[in-house]
């Protein structure tokens, strides 16, 4: 795709439009002439506003709707936050709007009338960032689609919505792929896509994926994904990201002064059925790359993690353990190390259990792992198969009574509470998260939200409490265990890149990751899992990559939600600021303490930041200065950003993925 050199001012941007589509003629001549006065009268509230995302939604929208919740905790997870924008209060703001970016969010927003879809495009040509995701605007005040298109067809690229040539069939069940342009930039993690025509997943052994390669998301225990997405018509003349066999699937193109992410997923419908990867990934582009905004890190210092989840459910586990001790797994760590502890595994009396409470072996080596600092944590209640099966059929109160038995013994064996749980055979009611929070438990394994780091999960359409963290496992395609990869003959070299990209990955783009054991398991790969252990204490010597536990990972992001922050113009910025450059100020404060938060900031965007007041450092790692706060409770920055518009689309796509 080529930029314009140089693109047309807004007023003549709007006055085309106008032409093109004379039913918005009036409305846009008259905000071409509010641009115009704007320019010879700048507002003068711009100056100090804060510089921030904000989600448009109908103005009778509950404050609480369960989506809202969903957005917004995705941004305080990705690293930022998104206000709640009301379509009468975007329209009382007028033009230009230099101090958010829009997205207009699937779900909650189907109906639009013309005066809203008229400013959107205006504010769009006009120079705003705007995500546009799915259904947003596809339908009239009383309900009807349009007959051709949707209205907002001119900002997508595309014609989609095409009710009057497909009915009903115009949003159809579709397998996705992501384009091999979109792979760096929606940061997929390892396992999560698979080449059309093989089946295995896409690991680093493999050929780099080419232009025009199709690479289909795949879930566990699914395989390739189906999605619903509206088919397409016509050329896209952006930068494809993701496509269907319909057509566009997402991509990022340029509309007059301004950019449009359009995203044809239903970021919220999936987030709500516990596959909110997708939200999370555009969510982040759009804010980081689109908006340009510094991101508060999900991790402490800004450092990547690897979480090793090993589940530990039988007697065979007992001798299975010496095996890993010559694999030198205890070297390195902490881990999360989950046990079911009851006599028993399919059915009561089989005597296959582990039995803690008789078994000195097993009780030596639950010692073992508090003196490492590794967290034990219970693996269901107490027979490990049965109550998998059960836990969602049988009273609750059975089923609650196991996993109180299972955590009594572990307690009694460790000395320390139960704070983490991970459901056999991955089999967790949505109940079952509410009552453990209760009994102090805030971090669990979930087969939801596949790919994802850690998230507050949704389910049955309902969040989870705001302090209770899932921890998605990493799954290898359609598959999450050793044991299933050694049923269907997955080759060892495989499983090793496989854990080495993971390593990379989290190392890279400064994340966490969990991935899942069990020890008999381990065994069956042991030379995928030696390399990867001297790969991992590689990365651990560089200080690119560190172990954490499920509970250390969940207190810390408990602590991050405590943090408020801010970005504003700075009026007061050095007179030795260049004046093609923007001023910022970034204020943070804490209730106790801002120490191992960080923000990281794209250089490529940013001049290196100045600490104002407070106690931080300032580095730069790669692609990014990151800011890491090291006491204190609050923090402000003197930041420098290129203004809008010196960065070209093509400039978004990291170098390892350019043609």
């Amino acid at each position: 795709m080529t930029t314009p050199a140089a693109p047309p001012t807004a007023p003549a941007a709007l006055l085309v439009f106008a032409k093109r589509h004379w039913l918005a003629g009036v409305v846009l001549l008259l905000l071409a002439l509010a641009w115009a006065w704007n320019e010879r009268h700048p507002v003068a509230t711009q100056v100090g506003q804060p510089l921030r995302l904000a989600m448009v939604v109908p103005d009778d929208l509950p404050r609480d709707h369960v989506l809202v919740q969903a957005w917004q905790d995705a941004a305080v997870e990705v690293g930022t936050t998104l206000e709640v924008l009301t379509a009468s209060e975007l329209l009382r703001l007028g033009l230009p709007l230099a101090n958010r970016a829009l997205i207009l969010p699937d779900g909650i927003h189907r109906q639009m009338n013309d005066l809203l879809i008229s400013h959107l495009s205006a504010l769009v040509h006009s120079g705003t960032r705007l995500m546009l995701v799915h259904d947003a605007g596809v339908a009239d005040p009383g309900g009807l689609y349009h007959p051709s298109q949707s209205r907002l067809s001119e900002l997508a690229g595309v014609r989609y919505a095409v009710f009057g040539e497909l009915g009903p069939k115009m949003s159809p069940d579709q397998v996705v792929w992501v384009d091999p342009l979109g792979l760096p930039m929606l940061r997929m993690p390892p396992g999560k896509l698979m080449r059309e025509g093989s089946a295995q997943p896409l690991v680093s052994t493999q050929p780099a994926p080419q232009p025009g390669e199709e690479l289909a998301v795949v879930g566990y225990r699914y395989g390739r994904l189906r999605y619903p997405v509206f088919a397409t018509r016509e050329a896209y003349d952006g930068l494809r990201l993701m496509h269907a066999e319909s057509g566009l699937v997402a991509g990022l193109r340029r509309v007059g002064l301004g950019q449009v992410l359009f995203v044809n997923l239903p970021l919220g419908y999936l987030k709500l059925r516990t596959d909110g990867l997708f939200l999370h990934s555009f969510l982040r582009l759009f804010a980081e790359d689109v908006a340009e905004l510094p991101l508060l890190s999900s991790m402490p210092s800004g450092r990547g993690a690897l979480i090793m989840n090993w589940h530990i459910d039988a007697a065979a586990a007992v001798p299975a353990m010496e095996t890993l001790t010559a694999l030198r797994a205890f070297e390195q760590g902490p881990y999360s190390m989950h046990l079911t502890v009851g006599p028993d595994v399919d059915r009561i009396g089989d005597g296959q259990g582990m039995d803690l409470a008789k078994n000195p072996a097993m009780r030596d080596w639950v010692r073992r792992f508090v003196e490492r600092g590794d967290e034990v944590g219970s693996h269901g209640g107490w027979i490990h198969n049965e109550f998998g099966r059960l836990v969602d059929v049988q009273d609750r109160s059975r089923s609650s009574a196991l996993i109180e038995r299972n955590s009594a013994v572990l307690s009694d064996v460790s000395g320390l509470p139960v704070r983490e749980y991970s459901a056999p055979t991955g089999n967790h009611p949505a109940w079952v998260t509410a009552w453990l929070r209760e009994r102090g438990v805030q971090a669990y394994y979930f087969t939801g939200d596949i790919g994802m780091a850690p998230t507050r999960s949704f389910q049955d359409g309902q969040r989870s409490p705001a302090d209770m963290w899932a921890f998605p496992v990493l799954s290898y395609g359609a598959l999450a265990s050793f044991e299933e990869a050694r049923q269907l003959k997955v080759r060892d070299a495989d499983i090793a890149a496989w854990l080495n990209d993971v390593a990379d990955y989290c190392a890279t783009y400064r994340t966490v990751r969990l991935v899942y054991f069990h020890p008999a398991g381990i065994a069956m790969f042991a030379d995928a899992f030696s390399q990867w252990m001297a790969h991992t204490a590689q990365l651990v010597s560089r200080g690119a990559l560190h172990w954490m536990t499920m509970t250390q990972y969940a207190s810390f992001a408990n602590r991050r939600l405590q943090v408020q922050w801010a970005l504003t113009t700075d009026a007061d910025a050095p007179a030795a600021t260049p004046a093609s450059d923007e001023a910022i100020r970034l204020d943070a404060t804490h209730p106790q303490s801002l120490a191992e938060m960080s923000w990281h900031l794209p250089v490529q965007r940013y001049a290196q930041p100045t600490v104002l007041q407070g106690l931080a450092r300032v580095e730069r790692d790669g692609a990014v200065w990151r800011v890491v706060a090291t006491g204190g409770s609050s923090l402000s920055l003197q930041l420098s950003r290129h203004r809008p518009g010196d960065i070209s689309l093509q400039a978004l796509i990291p170098k390892e993925a350019k043609p």
